[in-house]
């Protein structure tokens, strides 16, 4: 069965997290989420899924009317420039097979490599995405401080306003050291340079640590959404750990010598350790502060 031809790559219909980088035919039998618009940047390509208008919902809460579309459009660029960090990063240390797609919570970098990438790398992937949108949003801020945009027209100010928030403060707020922001998953890095066997699990102690230690002081300055987002991402980052941990119990039982049916390798999603395929996740944290 063929997949249909404006199917996002990356975001199964299943609503899980990806577990493979589709390649075209969709033999796998895996289903996938229609795209809304496909299009290629700098050689990539990029979908954006339906529920990336989620982000308007958002904007809703602070806009009205067309400020609210330009609210969508800011967080738009925003939100692919962080996914461009992370993919011409990948690109540049060797990576193929690069992929984008935007959707509700943000968006999603995925990327394949011929040979194992070094943790090291690994962390400079995992931060690029933020680093981008927080110089882009920086720069942007600074050019508002000294007036460039003084006497600009409604839609330019919403813009502008829109843009520093999502790319400057959603960046600096995506390095928490919650799995699975960035943040989490530079500190999986840093930590797999001394021991990658543990990594995981120390990734999941700081998050659990720094959503005890954020969560009641966001509670207590009347930012509860961001509680409820800071818990979601942290349950869907154990969801994970638990799972990932389950695959690799059933391969120490199995032995790596054992041959699976092609199915289940293919519905088989990839360990962190495997050298030939790298799944890379962001999150973007999408709730006004």
């Amino acid at each position: 069965m063929r997949r249909a031809p404006r199917d996002c790559p990356h975001l199964r219909a299943t609503g899980r997290w990806p577990q493979r980088l589709g390649s075209g035919t969709g033999g796998d039998g895996e289903r996938y989420l229609p795209c809304m618009v496909r299009f290629r940047l700098f050689g990539i390509p990029v979908g954006v899924h339906a529920t990336f208008l989620f982000v308007a919902l958002l904007g809703a809460t602070a806009y009205r009317g067309w400020d609210i579309a330009w609210w969508t459009v800011a967080a738009f660029v925003s939100i692919l420039l962080h996914e461009l960090g992370h993919a011409l990063s990948a690109r540049a240390f060797g990576a193929t097979g690069i992929g984008i797609t935007l959707y509700g919570l943000g968006g999603l970098t995925s990327y394949s490599h011929g040979r194992e990438m070094s943790h090291g790398r690994s962390f400079l992937v995992s931060a690029a995405g933020s680093f981008t949108g927080i110089v882009a949003g920086g720069a942007v801020w600074y050019l508002a401080s000294i007036g460039t945009f003084d006497g600009a027209s409604g839609p330019v100010v919403v813009l502008v306003n829109s843009f520093v928030f999502t790319a400057l403060v959603w960046g600096v707020l995506n390095w928490i050291p919650i799995v699975p922001l960035d943040g989490g998953h530079m500190v999986e890095h840093l930590v797999s340079m001394v021991n990658e066997e543990r990594a995981p699990l120390i990734g999941q102690i700081v998050t659990w640590v720094s959503v005890a230690i954020m969560g009641p002081l966001a509670w207590v300055n009347g930012y509860r959404f961001a509680v409820l987002i800071l818990g979601f991402f942290a349950v869907m980052g154990l969801r994970d750990y638990r799972d990932s941990a389950e695959r690799r119990r059933a391969s120490a039982r199995t032995g790596p010598g054992s041959a699976q049916p092609d199915e289940t390798r293919a519905a088989s999603p990839p360990d962190a350790t495997d050298d030939r395929y790298t799944s890379y996740r962001d999150d973007q944290p999408d709730f006004p502060i």
